[in-house]
């Protein structure tokens, strides 16, 4: 009896003892390669910058391209790909056109768990 529980404390110690730690990421484009991110960055927390490229495209024909923010000008400019469902709205919360999100404009960036862009808020219009 002694010799079962022993083998079974054994069992159940042995993964702890072993366990690495490993940090939670997830991937986000960046312009010619893909750049890590901590999850942290993705789920909750925002990205503000100034959009440098952006095709909004018709939903039916074609899908928007990647959206391309720049966080401050000594930084290189991200690409962010679009979730499936993006809310594009202004401070006060209310619905905007995709297609008044040009270059130069000043936007706040919410992520889903993927690490996509699902709320893209426009805070400063060109």
């Amino acid at each position: 009896m002694k010799r079962i529980t022993i083998v079974l404390v054994c069992a159940m110690i042995a993964p702890l003892a072993f366990a690495q730690t490993v940090a939670k990421t997830s991937a986000v484009e960046h312009t010619g390669q893909v750049q890590k991110a901590p999850t942290e960055l993705t789920t909750g927390a925002a990205k503000i910058g100034t959009v440098t490229a952006f095709n909004p495209g018709e939903r039916p024909i074609e899908p928007a391209s990647p959206l391309v923010v720049q966080s401050s000008p000594d930084t290189k400019p991200v690409s962010y790909q679009l979730g499936k469902r993006v809310r594009f709205v202004d401070k006060d919360g209310r619905a905007v056109d995709p297609h008044m999100v040009r270059p130069g404009t000043r936007v706040e960036l919410g992520f889903d768990r993927r690490g996509r862009v699902a709320r893209v808020t426009v805070v400063e219009r060109e």
